[in-house]
């Protein structure tokens, strides 16, 4: 409950700071729609790369959870890289030019987390100091999706 709260405070603080900060080229103002995230519009492909890069985070976390289930450390370090800076590295540079700054930021800081969590594993830290850095890691999921939302140009 904490962390779901401390997501919502982020995703909050991120969109004044958005505010603040203007569009960039990928953002478009909503319309009439309820759904108040900031529209990250992109081409298909861009937002196919986007959506499955996001599948492979969330499968990386089901995979970390999968594994501190079976007390399986190295199962759950094998998942946790998978999301992590050497998967950031293929990003689009076309793409990251589209994206805000704080969206980019909140990405990299996630892609270090997957990674820190592996470290994690890998040193045989305890599965309960496991778990909190994978509450940590997922609350910056939450406050990403509190904030965005990815579209297609039409």
């Amino acid at each position: 409950m904490k962390l779901t709260r401390l997501g919502i405070v982020v995703g909050v603080a991120g969109a004044i700071v958005l505010g603040f900060l203007g569009p960039s080229t990928a953002v478009e103002l909503h319309g009439t729609s309820a759904d108040t995230r900031q529209r990250l519009v992109l081409a298909p492909a861009q937002r196919d790369m986007m959506l499955a890069e996001m599948r492979l985070m969330l499968e990386s976390v089901s995979g970390i959870v999968q594994g501190l289930a079976a007390d399986d450390l190295p199962v759950a370090e094998k998942a946790a890289r998978m999301s992590g800076m050497m998967h950031a590295a293929d990003t689009d540079p076309q793409l990251q030019k589209l994206l805000p700054q704080l969206f980019l930021e909140l990405a990299m800081h996630t892609h270090r987390g997957f990674d820190t969590l592996a470290d994690q594993m890998k040193a045989g830290s305890s599965q309960a100091d496991i778990l909190r850095g994978l509450a940590k890691l997922t609350g910056n999921c939450v406050a990403c999706h509190v904030m965005y939302r990815l579209d297609e140009v039409r």
